[in-house]
């Protein structure tokens, strides 16, 4: 089934009364039969007001039972789905709203210090398009109690079902089209190696606007008859008593709150035995960190995952208990090639050699809305995504992330240099909580390294350029290193590099002694 209209039917009628939906902080749980019609009676309240197939429906909300609901409604009336980050404040959000056309936002009233009702109030004017507003606090309880009845769409697995903004470092975010095939193939096949299973219980710090969050967890959960157990933020002891109290089988992170779990003192307080498995994605896995994990919590099918929005979440995940499932990011999914390219050439190189990855697929979105030329730079001849991403193949077909960004590469005199092996070294110093490395403009060698560091505690510069020197060539050690209080980052948490780039170039970063 390629469609999540008809994966919901299917759920409801095979586990009707099994949890579907679980958001402890809201006290609220929805079987898969009360999930369908939940579902089914806001979209008969949507089709009411005249919004049906192929209109664009944005959802700004925090992590909530809710917003699930509001993905689905969508499926049933073959709109697209249209997630906004929870961090969009007033400039993004007009952007968003606006480049993705869409007809109706619902919304939370406010998420934190985020007023995002008192936001979209402001900007009604300037978007003629948003034909309606509603909130989850004052409209949606009243939505689902007028009782309009709906025929859901015939489900078409081409059909295009979400519109998900990247979180790019660089300029506005393009917004991805995806196909209900490709994000139903993605969320059924990773959720398959990972070990999920009807009756299984996945939890994840991972937002709901993120694809991680709506693709895999969402729809690995409903392809499986599993349910999916929702948090609003994350904090280290509260994922250990929710782990703990709905016996959780599954757990998505990255390696910051991994790495946090890890070191918390309380963890061996929390009974997380019901944990089997679970994904961490980021270019900074740490294979020990997740080692360690896999041990300690214990956790033992918790495997390194890759891929990006374009590519509908992930192109490779490895099977839950793949001896390599924490040095590698595994095979290919179904019906998903990887190749590995001279960036520059785009010449594929052999097995062992770091290029860029591309991946081809029906998983691939169809392009980014309304962006025809960024799509033909991403999507090239043969139907091959240029990812940005640098890594290799292993002989036997397993990739590895090594390098980082494309982007972030730095030539030193003729030299690459990728980042991201510079900055595994550092984070193994305990003095360091946080780095970023990145090229300084250099009149002789057009660019050295640099590196900047949020401490943990005090250290010299040399102390961390010993360590390098250490483990890794020279011409790799930072010759500069400043030290920051807080990184400049995207809305999604992502260093903004290009910005430390500009920061270092002008002196207006501190150098460490």
């Amino acid at each position: 089934m390629l469609h999540p209209w008809g994966t919901l039917e299917h759920a409801a009628k095979a586990w009707p009364d099994a949890d579907a939906l679980v958001f402890p902080h809201q006290n609220a749980r929805r079987s898969f039969a009360q999930y369908r019609d939940e579902a089914l009676a806001l979209a008969g309240a949507l089709s009411a007001r005249g919004i049906g197939a192929g209109d664009h429906v944005a959802l700004l909300a925090e992590n909530r039972m809710e917003w699930a609901v509001v993905q689905m409604a969508c499926a049933a009336l073959g709109a697209v789905f249209v997630p906004l980050n929870t961090h969009y404040r007033k400039d993004d959000l007009a952007y968003a709203l606006k480049q993705s056309d869409a007809k109706a936002l619902i919304c939370s009233t406010q998420y934190r210090s985020n007023p995002y009702l008192e936001n979209v109030t402001a900007l009604r004017p300037s978007l003629p398009l948003l034909a309606h507003v509603f909130t989850f606090e004052d409209d949606y309880p009243r939505l689902l109690a007028e009782g309009h009845s709906v025929m859901p769409v015939t489900p078409d697995p081409l059909a295009i079902a979400a519109l998900l903004y990247t979180s790019g470092t660089t300029g506005f975010p393009k917004g991805a089209l995806l196909s209900h095939r490709a994000m139903m193939m993605v969320g059924r096949n990773s959720a398959t190696r990972l070990g999920l299973v009807a009756g299984g219980r996945w939890t994840s710090i991972i937002p709901l606007f993120h694809c991680a969050g709506c693709i895999l967890n969402l729809l690995g959960c409903l392809s499986h008859g599993a349910a999916y157990v929702g948090v609003p933020s994350f904090d280290p002891e509260n994922m250990f008593r929710i782990i703990e109290a709905e016996r959780c089988t599954h757990l998505s992170g990255v390696p910051t709150s991994y790495l946090a779990m890890l070191d918390h003192p309380a963890r061996s307080s929390y009974d997380l035995s019901s944990l089997k498995a679970g994904s961490c994605g980021g270019a900074d896995c740490n294979p020990d960190v997740l080692r360690r994990c896999a041990a300690e919590f214990p956790m033992p099918g918790l495997s390194q995952v890759y891929g990006q929005t374009e590519g509908g979440t992930l192109f490779v995940c490895p099977e839950h208990d793949d001896p390599l499932r924490w040095e590698t990011a595994g095979k290919a999914l179904p019906d998903y090639e990887l190749r590995i390219v001279n960036p520059e050439t785009l010449h594929v190189l052999p097995a062992g050699e770091i290029g860029e990855i591309q991946a081809r697929g029906p998983m691939v979105m169809e392009g980014y809305y309304n962006k025809p030329e960024a799509t033909a730079e991403t999507i090239i001849d043969g139907g091959w995504l240029r990812t940005g991403d640098l890594g290799y193949l292993r002989a036997d077909g397993r990739l590895v992330i090594a390098g980082g960004r494309l982007r972030d590469m730095i030539i030193r005199g003729g030299e690459n240099i990728y980042p991201a092996e510079i900055e595994n070294v550092l984070q193994q110093h305990d003095a360091v909580a946080e780095v970023a490395v990145f090229g300084v403009p250099d009149d002789y060698y057009g660019e050295i390294v640099g590196a900047a560091v949020k401490l943990a505690r005090p250290v010299a510069a040399s102390e961390l350029q010993a360590l390098c020197a250490s483990r890794i060539a020279k011409f790799k050690v930072p010759a500069v290193v400043f030290t920051v209080e807080r990184f400049p980052i995207t809305p999604s948490g992502k260093i903004r590099k290009v910005e430390l780039r500009e920061l270092a170039k002008e002196n207006r970063m501190e150098k460490l002694a």
